[in-house]
């Protein structure tokens, strides 16, 4: 999504997710044309690691000639949420957060695991972020409390996550 959003067209989510090392659930291998690292256990080592992925993301965005560069912010560094998104979000970036799904998704994602989606805005009246996630099995865009994102990225629930934030190379 951030690809396209910023103008380098469409790229193949498989082939950047074979690129980046990214480990899958062994129920899911049968979705891959490609073998695919097998994650050990959820809240642990699925996908790739977005934050602690930041160099290898902009490894590979250099490497195809992508203008962009991300910058990685974990929780624990991040002072003020709410103003980091929105100058963010202010001056054009994607914000692409990690957190832990069971604090903002109820139902099947009530166990411990790491989803990413993206900012699409923020909301200073009610203090809350809509985050973007083109997930078939639930809401494409979904409204959540700071505070609650705030804790869903925190280590309160083991790993450590945080927030990549996109800005264009000059």
């Amino acid at each position: 999504m951030t690809l396209y959003r910023n103008g380098f067209g469409l790229h193949d989510q498989e082939d950047l997710a074979v690129r980046l090392g990214a480990k899958i659930g062994s129920d899911d291998v049968d979705a891959f044309r490609t073998d695919m690292p097998i994650m050990t256990r959820f809240n642990f080592d699925e996908g790739i690691s977005t934050i602690n992925s930041c160099d290898k993301i902009n490894a590979l965005l250099k490497n195809k000639n992508i203008g962009l560069v991300f910058e990685a912010y974990t929780h624990s560094k991040i002072g003020d949420l709410f103003a980091l998104i929105t100058e963010h979000i202010e001056n054009d970036r994607d914000v692409w957060v990690e957190y832990h799904s069971h604090e903002i998704h109820s139902g099947k994602e009530s166990a411990p695991r790491i989803h990413d989606a993206l900012i699409e805005s923020i909301d200073s009246q009610s203090h809350t972020a809509v985050l973007i996630d083109p997930k078939p099995t639930r809401k494409q865009r979904l409204t959540v409390d700071l505070d609650m994102l705030g804790r869903a990225m925190s280590s309160k629930f083991g790993k450590e996550l945080g927030l990549l934030v996109a800005k264009k190379v000059s």
